[in-house]
């Protein structure tokens, strides 16, 4: 191999490994307790409620007909998640974060974001910040840190390859709880939780669907338990 295809080799090599390290999702981070809990500390919640009703979210149906084929199979539990199951049962999630602060001492102020974080200034940071640019919120919140809990998705999950269901549905609830300090924009604690739970005996019963129901208050729980152990 000539010089000049070593030398492209590598530049190949070294923008794949930049790519893939520039990929890198952001693992968990335990919350730093003695830097919340420093004196005039001032720290604000924010919370961040689905942006969809309770519903059977589909995964691996990546073609149109496939996820038609998949949707059809879901209807029947996708009407009674979306009828019974408020997002307002989520609010225990809520309680259960400003809960684990006053265990520390530390109280929340409660506020409402006036724009979607997904709308800030995205940051160029590494690993251990966060990826949009909260240090604006410093001032016009008049805080030092915020604690965000965002529930992106709740009801059920249901795998699939193609149209092909991979089994039944599961009861689920995922998002993130995160502490960002708005001088640094870093983050001082950071969870992801993506709970699945399986369903106990027949699970396709209509109209009332009892143990896919049984499933989701039971991933419920289980986001509340991880919360307050792990955060």
């Amino acid at each position: 191999m000539s010089t000049r295809h070593l030398k492209l080799f590598f530049i190949s090599g070294l923008a794949l490994l930049l790519s893939a390290c520039g990929s890198t999702p952001q693992g968990f981070i335990p919350l730093v307790k003695n830097v919340v809990q420093e004196d005039g500390k001032s720290i604000g919640f924010a919370y961040i409620s689905p942006k969809a009703n309770a519903t059977t979210n589909i995964y691996g149906a990546n073609c149109l007909l496939c996820y038609g084929v998949a949707s059809a199979l879901t209807s029947a539990l996708d009407t009674h998640l979306k009828n019974t199951i408020s997002a307002d049962e989520l609010l225990v999630l809520k309680t259960a974060v400003i809960d684990k602060y006053k265990s520390l001492d530390v109280d929340l102020i409660e506020t409402n974001l006036s724009s979607p974080i997904n709308k800030m200034k995205k940051f160029k940071g590494d690993i251990g910040f966060a990826k949009r640019d909260f240090r604006v919120l410093k001032d016009t919140l008049g805080l030092d840190m915020l604690v965000v809990l965002d529930i992106r998705e709740h009801g059920a999950y249901r795998s699939f390859s193609s149209y092909i269901p991979n089994g039944d549905p599961q009861g689920y609830v995922a998002g993130l709880v995160y502490t960002v300090d708005l001088n640094t924009n870093a983050y001082v604690q950071y969870m992801r939780f993506n709970e699945l739970v399986q369903p106990q005996g027949e699970w396709d019963e209509p109209d009332d669907f009892p143990s896919v129901t049984t499933a989701y208050y039971q991933a419920l729980e289980n986001v509340k338990y991880y919360i307050a152990s792990l955060l």
